[in-house]
């Protein structure tokens, strides 16, 4: 009798020393039980560009929704880029203006005839103009040769005055000067341009012609997508000038105020998401074959002692916790233990991260 009363104080002691041990309690009846704190999914949000804080809409403790907007940025430079990338982008997809396209025609006209014009070389009739003009120039240079020979000698019978004898001989210089400008000119037109000067014709025709049909045939596919893709990641940046809760949540740290400079990829708010509450309890070894990942739960919290929330298993850890090093025997493999995190369904969001919660797992299907 005595032996048989000593069985029973042996097994309770042996389950309160291993709930003891795994800071959580169970029951290997129809249902196992546990017991953990309530915690919250957080989010680190922040902008992609960073700036200079304009507004601050929210505060530490602070309800929010998706969508809603947390903290704005000054926005006048990234309005600037994003008013640029449209402009390039409409210009990419329309084309070039009428007006743009005939000027860009009237310029190739124009520097085709000028490469022509040096390609031909000099008309002839400008070659006899020139050929008339040193004839001229020829003409007045013998005249004035002649007088100031003239006065040359009359001067030295001092028969006229030593100053016009001077003004006859520069005359005669001036009239000899314009001869050989006259004949240089004449050669020139001869001769024909300069292979260079013809070189740089060409390439400035060949380079107008390039634009004209640039500007006909309008933006090349290549260039429209470029231009839409700057238009799309300045139109994404602009939209990082405010810093947006992705779903609702509850607003835990947020320590910026107005006028602050905030690097670009920082995070700048803790958001605890209200629908992503769960509590994790710690079931031993010799009882995790009767957990799945889906089975239903019922959670109590001390805040509301007289309702109980429903809930699921939604993840069970791959590696036990406790565990000693070296496990021999069926008895010490009971002190290993596994995580289970049960997420909680609570759609008055009254179950608050921190809360003490007791869970009951139903029994797997």
């Amino acid at each position: 009798m005595k032996r048989k009363f000593l069985i029973p104080v042996v097994l309770i002691a042996a389950l309160a020393a291993m709930g003891a041990y795994s800071m959580s309690w169970f029951r290997r009846g129809t249902a196992l039980e546990g017991s953990g704190t309530v915690e919250a999914r957080n989010i680190r949000v922040g902008s992609k560009v960073g700036g200079r804080i304009d507004k601050v809409l929210v505060r530490e403790g602070d309800t929010v929704e998706a969508g809603q907007v947390l903290i704005s940025f000054d926005d006048k430079e990234l309005q600037a880029s994003l008013a640029q990338s449209r402009a390039n982008a409409v210009k990419a997809e329309r084309g070039f203006r009428p007006e743009e396209i005939a000027e860009a025609r009237a310029a190739a006209a124009q520097a085709k005839a000028e490469y022509e014009q040096r390609r031909n070389g000099y008309r002839q009739e400008d070659i006899d103009a020139a050929g008339a003009d040193l004839d001229r120039a020829t003409a007045d240079e013998v005249r004035t040769r002649l007088d100031f020979q003239r006065y040359d000698s009359l001067a030295q019978k001092d028969l006229v005055s030593k100053q016009q004898r001077d003004t006859a001989e520069a005359n005669w210089k001036m009239a000899a000067a314009l001869k050989q400008n006259a004949q240089h000119k004449l050669d020139e037109l001869k001769r024909g341009y300069r292979p260079e000067e013809i070189a740089s014709a060409e390439a400035r025709y060949h380079q107008t012609q390039a634009t004209l049909e640039k500007f006909e045939h309008g933006s090349r596919p290549e260039d429209i997508a470029a231009a839409r893709a700057a238009l799309a990641y300045d139109e994404a940046r602009y939209r990082e000038r405010q810093v947006l809760a992705p779903s609702a949540a509850t607003v835990e740290v947020l320590d910026v105020r107005p006028g602050d400079l905030v690097a670009p990829n920082a995070p700048i708010a803790t958001l605890l998401e209200r629908d992503q509450i769960y509590v994790r309890i710690y079931i031993p070894e010799t009882e995790i074959g009767r957990v799945r990942v889906g089975q239903k739960a019922e959670i109590r919290v001390d805040s509301f002692p007289h309702q109980t929330f429903s809930g699921s298993v939604e993840q069970i850890n791959q590696q036990a916790e406790f565990l000693p090093r070296n496990v021999q025997t069926r008895e010490e493999r009971v002190h290993q233990v596994f995580g289970v995190k049960v997420r909680i369904d609570d759609s008055s969001h009254r179950v608050l991260a921190g809360m003490a919660a007791d869970v009951k797992l139903n029994p797997a299907s």
